[in-house]
């Protein structure tokens, strides 16, 4: 299957397209599947968490690819970027509120040319214009994203994430693809076994505080109950929240979970075997095992990862190798299929190594 035909046979309606480093092929991932889905008929939406398709990069002075939308496919961007293009746009709708570059356009491709795709960063306001492109006509809406700008990701925004990396990210193929693993394992996290669980993290979640989850008696079905505690984050506060925690079976945690909560976590001397409770994956800012049971209460739908084999720097990598090397790795750590393509030389992984995740 063509990385097209992976997301039309998982039904997605949105998808996040996230890079793991800049100049990595987000954006040549994000146009080649806009054509190939609008090939098959479907009317793709385009909608930036942040700003994308500036024709020169700010970060190293390179030429970028454009965001080309096809004919028909719908676009959201700020009416500030609109004066300097050359896209043709039957406007639809104006939101009222203001951004750094005026108010936010939704808009039909009447030509295709190349666009500035500049949208919302906050989680909400994405879910929202998405929603909005989907109402007007889209079939599947691609939401352009960023580890810096993660909100696209959350599985709260889109239905569906695509990970691009590549030779940008670093110039050696086993250190891509094991950054490229550990990333896949935070995003591949699953949600809490027990429904009950499940149930008393998402209200203690809603009340915006930090909860601990104290298993009951034992007995035939475990019993849990929540301890509400005063903090609203770990944030600075990771020693404090620990030092709580008590004997409690899990920790949930409504806002960020750092770096430095897990690996104190894992190795806190008064608590073992704490579990830890995050909203989504797009709250975790860590990347790969932190050696402590991590789970989510809404899990991402990672459909597959791209890859670049030529950076900015002058660095070309071989293309088959890489999408071998990053796809032996992912299934090795994370123990599932995930494909792995190469949009441009058309080369992918194949199915069916399953070996490899006993290796």
């Amino acid at each position: 299957m063509s990385l097209a035909e992976v997301v039309i046979a998982k039904r997605v309606r949105s998808l996040a397209v996230v890079g793991t480093a800049k100049n990595v092929g987000k954006t040549v991932t994000m146009n080649y599947l806009a054509a190939e889905l609008s090939a098959r008929g479907l009317t793709v939406g385009f909608i930036s968490s942040g700003r994308d398709g500036e024709t020169i990069d700010s970060f190293t002075g390179e030429p970028k690819p454009s965001v080309v939308p096809p004919e028909g496919s719908w676009v959201a961007t700020a009416e500030g970027v609109l004066v300097d293009t050359g896209a043709s746009l039957e406007i639809v709708d104006v939101q009222e509120r203001p951004g750094l570059l005026g108010r936010l356009v939704l808009g039909r491709v009447i030509e295709p040319s190349p666009i500035e795709l500049v949208g919302p960063t906050g989680a909400k306001e994405l879910k929202a214009v998405a929603a909005s492109l989907l109402l007007y006509g889209a079939d599947i809406v691609l939401v352009d994203g960023a580890l810096d700008r993660i909100a696209a990701a959350s599985p709260l925004v889109t239905e569906g994430l695509i990970l691009a990396t590549g030779a940008s990210a670093h110039d050696n193929p086993r250190t891509i693809a094991q950054e490229t693993a550990a990333l896949a394992w935070t995003w591949l996290r699953p949600i809490p076994p027990d429904p009950k669980v499940v149930e008393l993290a998402g209200e203690a979640m809603k009340k915006g505080r930090v909860a601990f989850l104290d298993r009951g008696p034992s007995g035939p079905h475990p019993t849990y109950s929540a301890r509400v505690s005063r903090y609203e984050t770990v944030l600075g506060m990771e020693e404090q929240v620990l030092a709580e925690a008590g004997n409690a079976a899990y920790v949930a945690i409504p806002g960020a979970v750092t770096s430095k909560f897990l690996s104190l976590a894992s190795s806190w001397p008064e608590q073992k075997g704490l579990a830890v409770i995050a909203r989504d994956a797009a709250s975790v800012f860590s990347r790969g095992d932190p050696g402590v049971p991590l789970y989510v209460l809404h899990s991402a739908n990672l459909l597959a990862i791209t890859v670049n084999p030529v950076s900015y720097r002058g660095i070309s990598l071989d293309p088959k190798q890489l999408v071998m090397s990053v796809h032996r790795a992912v299934l090795k750590t994370v123990g599932t299929d995930i494909p792995v393509f190469d949009v441009v030389s058309g080369i992918r992984s194949p199915k069916g190594e399953s070996s490899l995740a006993m290796g």
